[in-house]
């Protein structure tokens, strides 16, 4: 997906102990930022992202250990209708991009819960060396006004934990959606993740983020036009095709704006095993309520690494959006 298509909606018309191994010298596995005025957010004729880093974290990692970030962000006063994405980027022995965000309205005039917004995003990244792997969480915005702008940011970052369970080939329990978007105009079923599970624990948690786009695939004509989509996580642990146990369903819905655009959905939930059943099969049930149809929004391609617009020769990278984990213990 191109990046310009994560925001031109309006222009167009689980807390856990930290454990694992010690962190280098100095660095920090949690961090708390702001409040930061972010100013000069650049006007939608621009084309451009602001990319700001707002905290690090860092800690000493195996080849193959799996790690289980988590960060938020929250965004306020904001001067517009301004892009507020919350990304993280780790780096060094251990790789992963994902960002997720929305739009924020305007604090003169904003409609009810979208004045002050938070941001969570939370997934997993496994070292593939062993060294220091480290983890930035940056603000991602633009205006979408003919308008330079500002908004206020805060929020956290850390390692949830150090030491999370892979599955029984050795691999983080993840899945994220390729670039793209897929409609719901009925009943879709994704993300979906279906796994072997090692032995030695007692309950998955599952955690899906889905990041949900209005008006797609046809532009809706007025800001205050939603799109309406019911949102089910299930999670079923499994011996073949039989169920052997099922964690209670997360179902939330949402109405979601041409002015916001698009809205991350989280979902939690948490299965307890039964002995001698090895297979974890989870996925989100995406259903059709109201309005013009929405869409379920895959990775985000060639987002510049610093402030600047796609296409003019600065860093880029892809960012994963719509994804699903599982933490065994």
């Amino acid at each position: 997906m191109l990046p310009w298509k994560r925001f031109v909606g309006l222009t167009a018309i689980a807390g856990a102990a930290f454990v694992g191994v010690a962190p280098p010298a100095s660095a920090a596995t949690s961090v708390v930022f702001g409040p930061q005025v972010i100013t000069g957010i650049p006007a939608a004729s621009k084309k451009t992202h602001k990319v700001v880093p707002l905290g690090q974290i860092q800690a000493a990692v195996t080849a193959g250990q799996t790690a289980y970030v988590y960060s938020t962000l929250r965004a306020y006063d904001s001067a517009h209708v301004n892009l507020v994405d919350n990304e993280v980027r780790c780096a060094g022995a251990g790789s992963s991009n994902v960002v997720l965000g929305e739009n924020i309205d305007p604090a003169a005039n904003a409609n009810p819960g979208r004045g002050d917004i938070t941001i969570v995003n939370r997934f997993l990244v496994s070292a593939t060396s062993t060294g220091t792997l480290t983890c930035t969480i940056y603000l991602r915005t633009t205006s979408l006004f003919e308008t330079t702008s500002s908004l206020t940011v805060s929020g956290t970052l850390r390692f949830a934990s150090l030491r999370v369970a892979e599955d029984a080939n050795g691999l983080a329990m993840q899945t994220s959606l390729p670039n793209g978007n897929t409609v719901v105009a009925d009943t879709v079923y994704t993300p979906i993740l279906d796994r072997t599970i090692g032995s030695g624990h007692t309950q998955v948690a599952v955690i899906a983020d889905v990041e949900y786009m209005s008006c797609y695939p046809t532009a809706c004509g007025h800001s205050s036009t939603t799109s309406g989509t019911r949102f089910t996580l299930f999670a079923n642990q499994m011996s073949g095709n039989t169920v052997c146990a099922s964690a209670p369903a997360a179902q939330t819905s949402v109405t979601v704006s041409r002015q916001t655009h698009h809205k991350v959905v989280p979902l939690y939930t948490t299965v307890t095993l039964t002995p001698g059943c090895d297979r974890i099969y989870a996925y989100v049930r995406a259903e059709y309520v109201s309005g013009p149809t929405g869409a379920i929004q895959g990775q985000a391609d060639n987002l510049t690494d610093e402030t600047g617009a796609s296409g003019t020769g600065l860093p880029e990278h892809d960012s994963a959006m719509t994804h699903i984990f599982a933490v065994p213990s």
